[in-house]
């Protein structure tokens, strides 16, 4: 009998979606970007989403690494990072997994699992899913282009390449800013890829809309609400209420049919 590879089962119930902002203190010469050992994080973003009866939950953690508190910043990665459910990067594999971890090291940081797990995870691992991986891009492809192509706002005041600056002047609102949106934009990337690999609109849909709702509702990112009212987002609530009840009938359905056997049991 031929053996068959068993298909890959995501646990799209619990992700935090992840990506950092870095640094570095010798630049290249000739311009080109620094091979990644010599990036250390000063910022990250953590985007947790989880799904429950009601809907999804979601909660956004973004922390700044400052001088002399390295250890504290990597801790508190590995405390947001999932010991069960799914990390989610673009090129977190090959640069934001391996920058996390060698630092870690350098700061004397062995026992940091939930930083393991995600970076020592292989391609397609249900512990971490990169993106570049799952679209089929190469090295180098940009969150700017998928997103593009998918009307997704991303990039809209800051760059990656003006980071540095941003922080050593002390604009460290502008890098949390520019996290944030990096975050959310990976994220919603995400979601048309599950949909597109389950061949079904309610991964893409009803978390979607859900973070458009959240969004709307949280003082405190304003400045992503662009991400509640962008193409995607406008598309996934008009299409939540069918879905949400097709989804409540197909229940009821069920709970009326198991409700008939056990009356039929019952009688006999």
């Amino acid at each position: 009998m031929r053996w068959q590879k068993q298909p890959v089962h995501y646990p799209y119930e619990h992700v935090v979606c992840y990506d950092l902002e870095t640094i570095t203190d010798q630049e290249m010469q000739d311009g080109s970007f620094p091979p990644w050992p010599r990036h250390r994080p000063v910022a990250g973003s953590f985007l947790t989403a989880e799904w429950s009866p009601v809907g999804y939950r979601f909660k956004l953690d973004t922390l700044l690494c400052r001088e002399g508190r390295e250890a504290e910043f990597y801790r508190k990665v590995d405390s947001l990072l999932p010991p069960g459910g799914m990390g989610v990067s673009l090129n977190g594999r090959n640069f934001d997994n391996a920058v996390l971890r060698l630092q870690a090291q350098r700061n004397g940081l062995f026992d940091l699992r939930n930083i393991a797990r995600q970076a020592e995870s292989s391609r397609f691992d249900v512990a971490h899913l990169d993106l570049l991986d799952v679209f089929g891009a190469r090295p180098g492809t940009s969150l700017a282009e998928l997103c593009r192509a998918l009307s997704i706002p991303v990039k809209t005041s800051v760059t990656g390449g003006d980071v540095a600056d941003l922080w050593r002047s002390g604009n460290v609102a502008a890098v949390k800013a520019y996290v944030q949106e990096d975050v959310i934009a990976t994220y919603i990337l995400h979601l048309h890829a599950a949909a597109w690999r389950e061949g079904h609109e309610r991964q893409l849909v009803l978390p979607l809309a859900d973070l458009a709702i959240w969004l709307e509702g949280e003082p405190g990112l304003r400045h992503l609400l662009s991400f509640a009212t962008c193409r995607p987002a406008r598309w996934a609530r008009s299409r939540a209420p069918a879905l949400r009840a097709a989804a409540a009938l197909a229940e009821a359905e069920l709970r009326l049919k198991r409700e008939q056997d056990e009356a039929a049991f019952s009688a006999r």
